[in-house]
């Protein structure tokens, strides 16, 4: 191999990673939506389903993207809407994946990974667990009151380790941020899920 050779060579992969380095968001995103395409076992001919999921894994995963512009807890998002949405309409497999998978995008998206990630994540995935529960077990079936069932329920999940490990300004925070995540959601939930179910054709 010559000179020249290597040398186009290592501009070309120079400039695949230069390019790669600047669109990894959205790269990743890509890679979310095929993957939850994937998962979710939703034919790329159903362009309803495809088109639903995608839109609904993009309003969660950049929902929280205003935290790359300044400091604050995520109680600002969507996640746990579209969440409750996909394991509605598509089972909880779907959502317990759909879960995990909008929080990873969202925490990437928004630059702020942390050791708090290993909590999100999870408790994300297993909105899933208690939507199902509320379906099957508890007979709801209304959208409104599956998301005030998430809502209990992430705050469960999520809360109490902050709160009764941390110091008092953990704690401040964790209490600031599970009033502005419960009342955030309640505002979602109470506006959206009328339309929502409508398209989708659920109870609202």
């Amino acid at each position: 191999m010559d000179h020249t050779l290597r040398t186009s060579i290592g501009r070309a992969i120079n400039s695949v990673w230069v390019i790669a380095n600047e669109y990894k968001n959205y790269i990743l995103l890509v890679v979310g939506l095929l993957a939850a395409a994937y998962f979710l076992g939703i034919s790329f001919q159903s362009v309803k389903s495809l088109v639903v999921v995608s839109v609904l894994f993009v309003i969660g995963a950049f929902s929280t993207f205003y935290k790359r512009y300044f400091r604050a807890p995520p109680a600002f998002e969507l996640m746990t809407f579209t969440t409750v949405v996909v394991t509605i309409n598509y089972g909880f497999l779907a959502g317990l994946i759909y879960g995990a998978l909008v929080q990873l995008s969202s925490e990437v998206l928004s630059g702020a990974i942390d050791a708090q990630i290993i909590i999100f994540v999870p408790a994300r995935a297993l909105l899933a667990a208690w939507v199902w529960f509320g379906m099957h077990v508890l007979g709801i079936s209304s959208l409104f009151w599956l998301g005030m069932l998430a809502i209990v329920a992430y705050n469960l999940m999520v809360q109490p380790i902050s709160f009764f490990v941390g110091d008092v300004q953990l704690k401040a925070k964790t209490i600031y941020y599970t009033i502005a995540y419960s009342l955030f959601n309640f505002f979602i939930f109470s506006v959206l899920s009328r339309y929502v179910a409508a398209i989708m054709g659920i109870p609202a």
